[in-house]
């Protein structure tokens, strides 16, 4: 028997922020973790004539739990505030 939630499909994540550096990225990880923050990261590879050749992770939060999110970086942004880029904007990609 089929219910009415198994055809709603909801996609309520947003692309919250972007880092280059791995060793942040993993500060970021253990943080979101910690505060019991849900996340998935997509990846954005250099574009070919760009001056930068490293590799982007893109974090995309809950809409419902950014709020959490920044609070749990809040103390890596005070030292790594260039380092972060905030995107919040909403995930025009379905992953499933």
């Amino acid at each position: 028997m089929e219910t009415a939630y198994q055809k709603v499909k909801v996609h309520n994540e947003v692309e919250w922020c972007e880092v280059a550096d791995p060793e942040l990225k993993a500060e970021i990880e253990k943080s979101l973790l910690k505060n019991g923050v849900s996340y998935f990261i997509t990846w954005v590879k250099p574009k070919l004539f760009s001056g930068d050749k490293r590799e982007k992770c893109i974090f995309c939060v809950n809409a419902l739990q950014k709020e959490r999110a920044d609070e749990a970086i809040k103390p890596l942004c005070e030292n790594q505030e260039n380092d972060i880029r905030f995107l919040n904007k909403k995930v025009e990609r379905s992953y499933y």
